[in-house]
């Protein structure tokens, strides 16, 4: 019995220790560049039109670091919205 007690206590410390240190690192996680995580919706920054959920790399770098092209009008737009003037 001490057993099972002692394993489920430790299977919430983990869970509980897994939670806390996602929160950590996404609010230490760089918010632009190329490293980072972005999982807030993009809009685009000309005509402000979302981008969709899955994307279609259309280019080497957007596979790479991420990034749409609009549909509506063409622009490049990196992981966190802000254009990508070539």
């Amino acid at each position: 019995m001490p057993e099972l007690m002692i394993l489920i206590l430790a299977a919430i410390a983990s869970i509980v220790a897994g939670l806390l240190s996602k929160k950590i690192i996404l609010k230490v996680w760089p918010k632009s560049g190329k490293i980072g995580i972005n999982s807030e919706k993009v809009s685009c920054p000309e005509c402000g039109q979302f981008m969709p959920e899955t994307r279609k790399p259309a280019n080497i770098r957007q596979f790479l670091w991420g990034g749409w092209t609009c549909t509506s009008c063409g622009a490049e737009v990196d992981k966190y919205g802000a254009r990508i003037d070539l």
